[in-house]
């Protein structure tokens, strides 16, 4: 056995946890191999202690952190204890357990008082038989269930030769040592974005909804067939008050004014007379200037107008012709509508002279 135990090497209690032996090496590892070794310029890492003294830190670790061999080595520590001191005619001396008094396990101060715990002593009988008579019994109590005593905190001189561990009251409080600094590295996440579906979406198919029910509303599909419906009608009594315009012989027979039917004439000098309101439809046949037509029909925004040479009824562009009043008052028709057959067209009367 070396003079020191392996407990004291790495500076803790016969009784302390795996967790405190682990701290305990760890933080010798920093102070001997880690960022506490100095180092000096042209030089490589100035070694604090030898490759033995480092040697028997591990071997302390090694034994201490393990579940087999640590009761072994505790049982050794016991005998090596209670073996009686030896003699000076003995030529080998052997080695004492140190520490050799007794270690607190914990120790506080608080309202006048010492509260401590004994956590190791060669004897512990002879220890708590020294307390016991060194201190009054009005200025101790011991708990036997919590291992606990309260002194009065007068004490500290008593304690202090008692106890290898005791902290006296005017004794500073150990230095810590400065913890590491570890160097952080900025890492800058990256984002991968994905497809989101646009939040507003549902709105829009609300909106579209709403807009769709009040079209129904204030506009039916059954209108549509009413207009066309009337339109025809209408066109229909105009055509037939039109067959009222018939120019046989010199002498024209006068009839009665149709309602909604008026004369127009070409401004250009032929028109094509077409099947449909739009220059798509194929041309039913050529109007020429020199002769005056009926208007019996007109679209709904007047582009386009009704018209009858005699033989055919048809469509014109309303731009080509001079009616002769407004035309808001003739029939409305559609490009599906019937037209009316064929409607005579009176010809141009000649003026005379007086």
């Amino acid at each position: 056995m070396s003079d020191e135990t392996h407990y004291q090497i790495l500076g803790i209690h016969r009784r302390a946890s795996l967790d405190v032996i682990e701290a305990a090496y760890l933080r010798l590892q920093r102070l001997h191999q880690g960022e506490y070794v100095p180092v000096l310029p042209g030089m490589g890492v100035v070694e604090t202690l030898e490759q033995a003294q480092w040697r028997r830190i591990q071997l302390a670790y090694d034994i201490l952190s393990s579940p087999i061999h640590r009761p072994i080595y505790d049982d050794k520590l016991w005998a090596e204890a209670r073996r009686p001191a030896p003699t000076d005619k003995d030529p080998v001396k052997k080695n004492i357990l140190s520490p050799q008094r007794a270690w607190l396990s914990a120790q506080r101060r608080e309202n006048g008082h010492l509260f401590f715990r004994i956590g190791w002593s060669a004897d512990f009988g002879e220890t708590e038989t020294e307390l016991e008579r060194r201190i009054p019994q009005a200025d101790r109590l011991h708990s036997p269930e919590t291992g606990q005593w309260r002194v009065v905190d007068r004490y500290d001189d008593l304690l202090a030769e008692l106890f290898d561990n005791f902290e006296r009251a005017d004794q500073p409080p150990p230095q810590e040592m400065p913890r590491p600094i570890y160097q952080r590295q900025e890492f800058t996440p990256t984002l991968h974005r994905t497809w989101q579906p646009w939040p507003g979406w549902p709105l829009v198919l609300i909106a579209g909804l709403i807009v769709a029910i009040g079209i129904t509303l204030f506009f039916p599909a059954s209108r549509q067939a009413e207009l066309a419906a009337q339109a025809t009608a209408t066109a229909v009594v105009a055509a037939n008050a039109a067959r009222g315009f018939v120019n046989q012989g010199p002498t024209p027979t006068p009839s009665p004014t149709p309602v909604a039917v008026m004369r127009a004439t070409l401004i250009y000098p032929s028109v094509h007379l077409r099947s449909g309101p739009g220059t798509d439809y194929p041309s039913l046949a050529l109007l020429d200037s020199q002769q005056e037509y009926i208007l019996i029909g007109r679209t709904i925004d007047n582009s386009w107008l009704v018209t009858s040479n005699g033989e055919q009824t048809g469509w014109i562009a309303a731009f080509t012709v001079q009616p002769s009043p407004a035309i808001d008052d003739l029939a409305l028709f559609t490009a599906g509508d019937d037209l009316p057959g064929t409607i005579p067209t009176p010809t141009a009367e000649p003026t005379r002279s007086p």
